[in-house]
This record gives C-alpha cells, sequence and structure tokens, in this order.
C-alpha cells in the first residue's frame, strides 16, 4: 500500500503540475477517493479487507466478568493504554459493583494487566482496577490523552464519566493510573449518557470535542441521536 502510495502521489505530481493542484505541503493523506490524483495507468484504489485473528484479551478476573464494556484504547508513544469497565453481575446503570479496569501493550496484540494495589476487590489488591467505589462513574470511563499544547502535566490524561442522574464529571491524571476529579460538579448535563461518552482535544477546531448520545424527544423516548458539544477548557461546555 505504501508503494502505490508514492507511485500515485509521483504520477499526480507529474501529470498535474500544469493544472491547478492541491497543495498537501509535507503532509500525508490517504486517498479515500479520486480528488487528489491527476490521473492513473496501471494502478487502481483498493479498499483492503480487515480479517480476525482471534481473541487478544480475556475478561476472566472476578471483577471484570461478562459485563464487560465500553472499551477505550489509545496510543501514546509505543505504549497502547487500554480502559474498560469491570461489572460481574447485571444491575442497574452505575451500580456499585462496576469498577473501571486497566491493560497495556507495546505492539496491540499481546496485553498484560499489571497489578496496580490501588483498589481492593474480591478480598485482594493485586488487580489491575484504577476507579473504584465512585459511583456511577465506572459504569463508562472514557479517558484520553490531551493533545492540548501547554497542558499541565498532573492534566496530561483527562475522562468524562456518568449517567443522566449525575450528568458528566470531568478527570484528570498525571500518569493515566491514578485519577482524580476535577470538579464535584458536572461539566455536562444535558444528556442521557447511557452510552460511551468520546471526548478529545480537535487540533483542527482548537477545541476540546465530546460526543454522546440523547434522545429525539427525552428521557429515553424517541430514537436514539448522537450530540456534541465544544469547550476551550473541558470545564465549561456549549
Amino acid at each position: 500500500m505504501v508503494i502505490l502510495a508514492v507511485g500515485l502521489l509521483l504520477t499526480f505530481g507529474t501529470l498535474a503540475a500544469a493544472e491547478d493542484a492541491v497543495d498537501i505541503g509535507s503532509r500525508l493523506e490517504l486517498f479515500a477517493d479520486s480528488y487528489l490524483v491527476g490521473a492513473m495507468r496501471n494502478a487502481e484504489l483498493r479498499l483492503q479487507t480487515p480479517w480476525p485473528r482471534g481473541p487478544v484479551m480475556r475478561f476472566d478476573q472476578p471483577w471484570e466478568g461478562r459485563y464487560v464494556g465500553y472499551i477505550t484504547v489509545f496510543q501514546e508513544e509505543n505504549l497502547y493504554r487500554m480502559y474498560y469497565r469491570g461489572l460481574p453481575v447485571s444491575g442497574g446503570d452505575g451500580s456499585e459493583n462496576e469498577s473501571t479496569c486497566y491493560a497495556e501493550s507495546r505492539d496491540g496484540i499481546a496485553w498484560t494487566k499489571p497489578n496496580l494495589g490501588i483498589f481492593e476487590a474480591n478480598g485482594t489488591r493485586d488487580n489491575n482496577i484504577i476507579l473504584k467505589g465512585m459511583a456511577p462513574f465506572s459504569h463508562n470511563f472514557c479517558p484520553f490523552l490531551d493533545a492540548r499544547p501547554g497542558a499541565p502535566a498532573e492534566e496530561r490524561y483527562k475522562a468524562l464519566a456518568g449517567t443522566q442522574k449525575s450528568g458528566l464529571c470531568a478527570f484528570v491524571s498525571g500518569d493515566g493510573i491514578h485519577w482524580k476529579k476535577w470538579r464535584d460538579e458536572p461539566v455536562i448535563t444535558k444528556g442521557a449518557f447511557d452510552s460511551q461518552n468520546v471526548s478529545f482535544w480537535s487540533e483542527a477546531e482548537n477545541l476540546y470535542i465530546c460526543y454522546f448520545r440523547t434522545w429525539s424527544q427525552g428521557e429515553f423516548k424517541g430514537y436514539r441521536t448522537v450530540s456534541r458539544c465544544t469547550s476551550k477548557d473541558f470545564i465549561h461546555w456549549s
């Protein structure tokens, strides 16, 4: 795929030099369509097909269980971090049985669950739990690595979590392992929040963005919708 992309770039540069070419500078561009391609000879754009390679993680610990959900994965240099809900028994959203667990990997395939010793579960602290006993926030705790220029080191990692009853509260961390609630009051209050609430720093917009679930008629009535809000400081959202 890399060779094909380079070949297309060379063809585009040769055939379209005299025309109004799109200046992409030194950026890497994905050829999703033919917009950046002047012409192709003996080449084609082909969408590759993924194939299953088997499970890379089994949620087999007593504090994990069959109701594990809302898995978040992001890469930080040469380390992949994974966060997910541990829930061994069924119950309502935001129960005390929920916890937030952590795993890590160097290649995204072989994962380890470090014994962090932060919280006790099933009579032991030898577990990979990073958040527990703070219902309802382990229901859908969704972290990210803050890419905002100038973000303080102690706030390099951020997360939103909560339910409709609590609203979404902001959390921060300096190491991605030890977390604290940034404010007691919720930072986003209008939404269903009964799913994974995804937030991140948008370099293109110079804003924090959050996507979350809403309902067309409110109060879980009508049909499900996805809403979006923005913030300059991760505290005040509109």
